[in-house]
């Protein structure tokens, strides 16, 4: 049986493991221990979906021949957060723009401006349900005294109100929302990542 992490083929010793979930079980202590997490499961080219692990770990290893696992670490999450931390920083400097982009005939820019904040907020959400993965550490992330997913719940029906403003060609609420309601936050969610 060939075993892949993150692509990279692994020489692995079994030590008793009859099935796949013996083996799946043994990696994921070797993972724990070094601030890992599986987040993917390939057998014999077939992703295996949540609802279906318990049934395939129930296979004998000599019915396997490839597992790959797709695994993040801890640190690499830490590093999407400052990553993303600098993104939102960008994206809140394009936002302050979009009020004098609307007044002077620059409406391109300003939807362009508005795809990045979809594009970077998507982003960041991905990054929240990696982190999960790791509560001692991330569960501790506080934006202006809240815990990011009620930043988020808070934050959502700003959101609501710019799609209204966009959808109606608002551009006053539009301008007020990206420059006095969204920047500001984003600012703060910026700042309370940047340090994890």
């Amino acid at each position: 049986m060939e075993f892949y992490i993150n692509g990279q083929k692994l020489d692995i010793t079994l030590e008793g493991e009859k099935t796949v979930g013996d083996v799946l079980r043994s990696f994921e202590q070797t993972a724990a221990q070094n601030r890992c997490a599986t987040i993917g499961i390939t057998i014999d080219g077939k992703q295996i979906p949540a609802e279906d692990f318990d049934q395939a770990a129930k296979n004998g290893i000599e019915s396997v021949k490839r597992i790959d696992l797709s695994v993040v670490s801890e640190d690499s999450v830490a590093d999407a957060f400052k990553s993303a931390a600098t993104e939102i920083k960008d994206t809140v400097e394009l936002l302050k723009q979009i009020p004098v982009q609307l007044q002077s005939g620059g409406d391109s820019k300003a939807k362009a401006s508005i795809a990045r904040l979809a594009d970077t907020v998507d982003n960041f959400c991905h990054i929240i349900a990696l982190s999960t993965l790791f509560p001692e550490r991330f569960g501790a992330i506080k934006v202006d005294g809240k815990n990011l997913s009620a930043f988020f719940e808070d934050f959502m029906p700003i959101f609501n109100d710019l799609n209204q403003a966009l959808a109606s060609g608002d551009t006053v609420t539009l301008g007020d929302l990206a420059e006095y309601e969204i920047s500001p936050r984003l600012s703060s969610l910026s700042d309370a990542v940047r340090s994890f």
